[in-house]
């Protein structure tokens, strides 16, 4: 059978997504042979080829956000992204406000891998050299350090040194990494979570808004760039909408609007597959 890479983009709480197009994979019968992610993307590829099914993360994501015993309600009742430092760990003199520590020790407890070399799928996540300004793809030694680095977004999570280089999030090099899985497999699928700018009722939106939506912005022009140079086999682009970059407590709403899409990546699954 051919050999099938899925590389997992960038796009903070629309990344949920990710978790149905594993589905997809799954009602086939079928993995990826190779996996690589950014920022979302990483964590939800880490956590998956660590051998944990698309329907249990669907179940750890409920009970993380939903559950009145976790930060998460509180942080949804209170309405205010500050508050999500009562989930992370504050830091505010290492290049950051959060460290991110607690929320690895998270993935930990759920994984119970910590190490490349113990994944159930291969898979490279990419992050960004401070120093030079260049893609990193991080594939071997230490996972969780790996996946802390990819989502490391500028001055709000503190950078990750790792073998002394300090890495920043890869959404800003590398958002949709589908590129880098060419010599790994024979079919290269890609998962776009990128949406356009909906213009809301707010004269002008807050702060910590406007950061998270330049961000996004960039990402999108540096896709669009990529998208010139050469395109996957397989690309599938999303289009949820009304969900923000930090809004992970809209799950159910973000897991509904890409059933469809979903449907689309199982046919373009079984086109490629079939096209000997």
């Amino acid at each position: 059978m051919k050999k099938i890479g899925l590389a997992l983009g960038a796009g903070g709480a629309r990344g949920l997504a990710h978790i149905v197009f594993l589905e997809a994979f799954e009602e086939l019968g079928i993995k990826p042979s190779v996996i690589s992610g950014t920022s979302i993307g990483a964590i939800i590829g880490a956590v998956y080829a660590a051998g944990i099914s698309a329907k249990e993360m669907k179940e750890a994501v409920n009970e993380i956000v939903f559950s009145k015993k976790t930060k998460f309600w509180e942080i949804h009742k209170k309405s205010d992204i500050i508050k999500m430092f009562n989930f992370i760990d504050p830091d505010y003199h290492v290049g950051g406000m959060i460290k991110g520590e607690k929320f690895v020790k998270f993935l930990f407890e759920h994984m119970r891998i910590d190490k490349f070399e113990d994944l159930q799928i291969p898979l490279k996540i990419i992050a960004t050299n401070y120093w030079n300004k260049e893609e990193v793809i991080l594939e071997k030694g230490n996972l969780l350090q790996a996946i802390r680095a990819s989502f490391s977004l500028p001055g709000l999570f503190s950078p990750v040194d790792i073998n002394g280089t300090l890495l920043m999030d890869g959404g800003m090099v590398n958002p949709l990494p589908y590129d880098i899985l060419k010599d790994d497999c024979d079919i290269t699928a890609a998962i776009d979570v990128s949406a356009k700018k909906v213009k809301t009722e707010e004269s002008t939106p807050p702060a910590y808004e406007i950061l998270f939506s330049a961000f996004q912005i960039m990402q999108n022009s540096i896709v669009q760039e990529k998208f010139k140079q050469s395109q996957p086999d397989i690309l599938i682009k999303t289009n949820i909408q009304d969900v923000r970059i930090h809004e992970f407590t809209k799950a159910a709403s973000i897991f509904e609007q890409v059933l469809t899409s979903k449907d689309e990546l199982k046919r373009e699954i079984e086109k490629h597959l079939n096209n000997c």
